[in-house]
């Protein structure tokens, strides 16, 4: 019996259950489509967060105050420093300030860094306006994207060469004017909150504030190999006084926790692949009570066992071909559609933690200024692959127990079948 033949006779029952047909075959395309959505978006979440925290470098660590008594001073940096492993140490400082622009004030993170140690922690920095500030300078400050556009307004918050009133402080706030030299074009979710952050320099910082402490300490090591040795140094030195967070830490968490997201979601999704299975296996009972006396015919002039296993085994087959087919396609543009989504419905979405503590990350903008998350869906042509034929394997299982009692049917009592 050729191949041909099989699958011909296997359309032919198809066709003849259109509506069945249809049904069973959308069962399979809505169980493939979700597998292939939702895995592509976590997926791409993953890609997108691990890129953003990658622009800090694999081999960095930061070390931040557990509590509001642990202050970092200049004889910090210098026992980290000595820490065997360590390339450089950057002292950060932050604090939150309220700046007077257009249409009013805001409350904003400064944080203080020397030019040098700006392209260090923030080398994808680019510029939309303007430059950075002198080393030497006390009032030159550059603004994040989205201090200079707040989300949800009209006009422009501050603009390049403008100056403005900075304040500092609640009891006896101490104001300060200051020049905008420039504007950074949009940098992502990071752990610094770049986009709503304005800087200066470590000077500026401490002339305004007042502050000699750090807020807390950015390191550098010599490989990513050597985190996991300078961070037991840096707990054997603090103890619990501290918070030790690796980039290269916080990507395998990302990527264990969007790991298990991805299985879970897989399998709910897999589910409704099962449910189309059972319908399959429905759809071909019924079509063997239906075709019982052809059945007897077909083994009447010397069908064999096997060929009438093959002639339903090929009506599930082309049943999952067609939905793998059509859900692997509904998949990808239906992923393509959620990041759009998502951007448009909550784009001003904001991510860091809102308080003033000053750690490493802090956005005390109270939701003022947010960061724009965006991603795109990611694609394994490994799984797409294996999707399609686990939706095709599934069918042709579901049909075996249909086809196996078929193709025993004794063709005596088949052909007597009304």
């Amino acid at each position: 019996m050729r191949t041909s033949d099989t699958i011909r006779w296997g359309t032919k029952g198809i066709r003849q259950r259109k509506l069945r047909s249809a049904l069973t075959i959308l069962g399979i395309m809505i169980g493939t489509a979700a597998i292939i959505a939702l895995t592509s978006q976590t997926q791409g979440i993953q890609t997108s967060i691990i890129g953003e925290i990658d622009k800090l470098g694999s081999n960095s660590i930061i070390v931040s105050p557990a509590s509001p008594s642990v202050i970092f001073t200049q004889q910090d940096v210098g026992t980290i420093s000595q820490i065997p492993g360590v390339s450089n140490v950057i002292p950060l400082q932050q604090a939150s300030v309220t700046l007077y622009g257009s249409g009013g004030s805001r409350t904003v993170v400064i944080v203080g860094l020397s030019p040098e140690q700006f392209q260090e922690i923030i080398p994808d920095a680019s510029f939309s306006e303007g430059r950075i500030y002198a080393t030497d300078s006390y009032s030159e400050i550059v603004i994040g994207t989205n201090v200079e556009n707040p989300q949800g307004t009209a006009i422009p918050f501050l603009n390049v060469g403008q100056s403005v009133s900075m304040e500092f402080g609640q009891l006896n706030p101490v104001r300060k004017e200051v020049q905008v030299v420039g504007s950074l074009q949009a940098y992502g979710l990071s752990l610094l909150s770049v986009d709503s952050s304005i800087f200066i320099t470590s000077n500026g910082f401490m002339a305004l504030t007042g502050r000699t402490a750090y807020s807390s300490i950015y390191i550098k090591t010599v490989g990513s190999n050597a985190d996991s040795q300078v961070t037991a140094y840096l707990k054997a030195i603090y103890g619990t006084t501290v918070s030790v967070i690796s980039v290269s830490q916080i990507t395998q968490i990302v990527s264990t926790i969007t790991g298990l997201l991805t299985i879970l979601l897989g399998a709910i999704a897999g589910i409704s692949l099962f449910v189309a299975g059972v319908g399959i296996a429905n759809i071909m009972f019924v079509s063997v009570v239906e075709r019982t006396k052809e059945i007897g015919v077909l083994k009447a002039l010397g069908y064999k066992s096997r060929h009438i296993l093959y002639l339903f085994l090929s009506e599930a087959g082309v049943l999952g071909i067609i939905g793998g087919v059509l859900g692997i396609v509904t998949g990808v543009g239906i992923s393509f559609l959620v990041p759009i989504f998502f951007s448009r419905s909550f784009g001003g979405s904001s991510f860091g933690a809102n308080n003033t503590g000053g750690g490493f990350g802090d956005s005390s903008t109270g939701g003022q200024f947010g960061t724009s998350f965006s991603y795109s869906p990611v694609f394994s042509p490994e799984l797409i692959v294996a999707v399609f034929l686990f939706a095709v394997l599934l069918s042709i299982a579901a049909g075996l127990y249909p086809a196996r009692r078929a193709s025993k049917m004794d063709p005596v009592v088949a052909l007597r079948q009304e």
